[in-house]
């Protein structure tokens, strides 16, 4: 795992030649890319990948991105005390905040932007995102009201709703089948190391700038909270001119006939779509509706987590931050991996439904953690439990997009992991921590019973993510073994 890491960071610093300037700007090349994805695409070609340089390089600059859109996404969870200060909210109110005003258009822009991504130029669509929730995020650190907040959060949601989509789609045309598992699992290490260095990057400037803020020449004092937007709003750009520099469109591999008998190119409708999952409902409803569970678990304990240890152990964000940071990294960066590498070998091995069996395994390590974590009466038990259940976690949300993907023709990737968002972003990153304010609110009525509302909101999702895992292996066969026979009729 450590070499493959390290040989995406070095790809990063050290671009292939194969995405460099000339590739990306010249009307040749473009050209010549457009030809090869036609002939690529073409009936019967045999599918062309890049070279495994280039494809890690890739993942390497979206790695970058995602990680950056985590930490936009996450950073205000550990400003829950001097935001509520500011602007007089309460623990509801910041929910909104952290979570619907996010949600609701990272969701419903989700849809019409995968769209974009089955039919349209993925690299320049994400090139066009970082810009726009950079922009946004830097705006958050100016706002003036409450409402100001809201309208920032939006922005940031509509940017980021592009990226998954579209990174999903790139990975899976720049990878085999038998790859694509740790390539995926790789590039979602990057969610999990994002979520923790927001945490870290907010308890170190909360530790270093007074309370009262820093004095800037010519604008007067600056808290830290909107110090620490602005600080992660500035890579955004570079980012966004690294990736339209060194990356370029692949070739859309795998266009298949879908066992409705439609043709799966880039005609395929949202009707054709909607026919498909019809067709595979109970693979669908399962393998779409678990990752949607599962974050309500996530971001209402993300949300809540640095609140928690400060409410119930007395324990300020600015030490609770780099700890719960290292955890989210860690724990999360490692479960992640863990599934991409079994589900891989399950994969080479010919187990059946291996993307999705893996997913079990994850929901059992984090199902019983997930609830007792919030309830420990020392802050150290709370931390070990937390750790065993982010790893479970990351091990059963991560199996989510290549599980997917593996049951849908490619120019239908880009709608499922859409769908797959949408429901995950309004029920995890939506629900997840409001559920758990309006527990705290109006069942317990008290800041101090926090940990009984994380615990009451984890209880039932996973459970419910459990079942929906454990009878969904036979399902998932069986439409994996329809798609492959009508690829191979094909």
């Amino acid at each position: 795992m450590t070499n493959d890491i390290a040989r995406l960071a070095r790809a990063l610093v050290h671009p292939p030649r194969e995405s460099c300037l000339p590739t990306v700007l010249t009307p040749q090349t473009r050209q010549s890319a457009s030809t090869s994805a036609a002939t690529s695409a073409s009936a019967g070609a045999t599918p062309v990948y890049p070279s495994a340089r280039y494809a890690g390089y890739v993942i390497a600059v979206l790695f970058a991105a995602t990680l950056l859109s985590q930490l936009d996404r996450q950073l205000p969870a550990l400003l829950v005390r001097p935001l509520r200060k500011e602007f007089g909210i309460s623990d509801t109110a910041f929910s909104l905040l952290q979570g619907y005003a996010f949600a609701i258009f990272y969701t419903l822009a989700g849809l019409p932007l995968g769209r974009l991504v089955d039919r349209g130029n993925r690299r320049n669509l994400i090139f066009v995102a970082l810009l726009f929730w950079g922009a946004a995020t830097a705006l958050f650190a100016f706002g003036q009201s409450y409402a100001h907040l809201l309208l920032a959060r939006v922005g940031v949601g509509i940017g980021e709703a592009v990226l998954a989509p579209a990174a999903y789609s790139l990975i899976a045309d720049c990878f085999t089948p038998t790859q694509r598992g740790r390539a995926i699992a790789i590039y979602y290490v990057s969610i999990a190391i994002g979520s923790g260095a927001s945490l870290l990057l907010g308890g170190w400037l909360l530790a270093t700038i007074p309370p009262h803020g820093l004095a800037i020449a010519g604008i007067g004092s600056v808290p830290a909270w909107r110090l620490a937007f602005v600080a992660a709003a500035l890579p955004a750009a570079p980012l966004a001119l690294l990736l339209l520099l060194t990356v370029r469109e692949p070739a859309r591999q795998e266009v298949a006939v879908a066992s409705t008998g439609m043709e799966t190119d880039e005609n395929a409708s949202i009707r054709d779509f909607v026919r498909y999952l019809r067709l595979h409902a109970a693979t669908f409803f399962r393998v779409l509706t678990y990752p949607a569970l599962l974050s309500i678990i996530g971001y209402g304990a993300l949300a809540w987590a640095p609140a928690l240890f400060e409410r119930n152990f007395g324990m300020p964000p600015m030490h609770s931050g780099p700890v719960l940071g290292l955890i989210i990294a860690i724990a999360g960066a490692g479960g992640t991996l863990a599934c991409g590498f079994l589900s891989d070998a399950w994969m080479a091995r010919g187990v059946t439904a291996a993307r999705f069996r893996v997913a079990l395994l994850g929901s059992v390590v984090f199902a019983l953690p997930c609830v007792l974590w919030p309830l420990m009466p020392d802050a150290r038990l709370a931390f070990a439990l937390l750790f065993v259940s982010v790893f479970g976690l990351g091990i059963a949300q991560s199996a989510a997009p290549a599980a997917i993907q593996a049951v849908v023709p490619n120019r239908m990737r880009g709608q499922a992991i859409a769908v797959y968002l949408l429901l995950a972003g309004l029920l995890g990153i939506g629900l997840g921590p409001t559920a758990v304010a309006l527990v705290s609110d109006h069942v317990f009525h008290r800041d101090g019973a926090l940990g009984y509302a994380v615990a009451c909101t984890a209880a039932p999702a996973a459970l419910f993510g459990l079942w929906l895992i454990g009878s969904g292996i036979k399902p998932y066969a069986r439409t994996l073994a329809a798609l492959h026979d009508a690829q191979q009729r094909r």
